[in-house]
């Protein structure tokens, strides 16, 4: 992996982003053609990050950033499962601790389907600690689409794969517990991720 990573020589020091990496080595990267981790100026975002699909002969292309602005401890919100609306057109109550976003519909099976996105906060307090969460998050988007962990595609798997990764860290112990199997890789041309500042 010496040549996949491209790190900001200001973040070379850091644990979270030492810790992952080594947790990382256990994955075969020989379709991704990159790793860049930076530490930006962004004063929107405090963090951010993209694992960008092969195109036009290149392979996967993992791009993270955390901003310098960023105080810290942050408070970031995990994506969990959506709150489905009742068949009669009311809601259940928003589990204790979480937040409700946006509302959808869709029709499936000839009936109306509502949910809402539900979230949970979790305070990130340090860098070190962004800067593990953003790379867990987005190294989960390659290794579901290559085909090395299992379940489905998408932001909640990923940010449950970066807490459960994150977990672990602050416990000291290894994320190979995950159990990574074969499955069917994601069409989806790229998964991005940004994180604003709280307000």
């Amino acid at each position: 992996m010496g040549n996949l990573w491209r790190v900001d020589e200001a973040l070379e020091d850091s644990e979270g982003l030492r810790w992952v990496r080594e947790q990382l080595e256990a994955y075969d990267w020989s379709r991704a053609d990159w790793i860049t981790v930076r530490r930006g100026r962004s004063e929107r975002y405090a963090f951010r990050g993209v694992c960008k699909s092969p195109s036009k002969g290149c392979g996967y292309r993992i791009n993270c950033n955390v901003s310098r602005h960023t105080p810290y401890p942050i408070t970031y919100y995990v994506r969990v499962s959506p709150l489905y609306g009742n068949p009669d057109g009311t809601w259940p109550q928003v589990p204790e601790g979480h937040k409700a976003g946006d509302h959808y519909v869709a029709t499936r099976g000839g009936k109306n389907v509502q949910w809402k996105r539900l979230y949970r906060p979790l305070e990130l307090e340090s860098e070190d600690e962004v800067l593990m969460f953003l790379m867990a998050h987005e190294a989960f988007h390659y290794l579901r689409k290559t085909r090395q962990v299992q379940g489905r595609h998408g932001e909640i798997e990923a940010d449950a794969f970066a807490l459960k990764t994150l977990e672990q860290y602050r416990h000291g112990s290894s994320i190979a517990a995950l159990n990574p199997r074969k499955v069917d890789p994601s069409k989806e041309k790229g998964i991005r991720l940004f994180v604003p500042y709280p307000r």
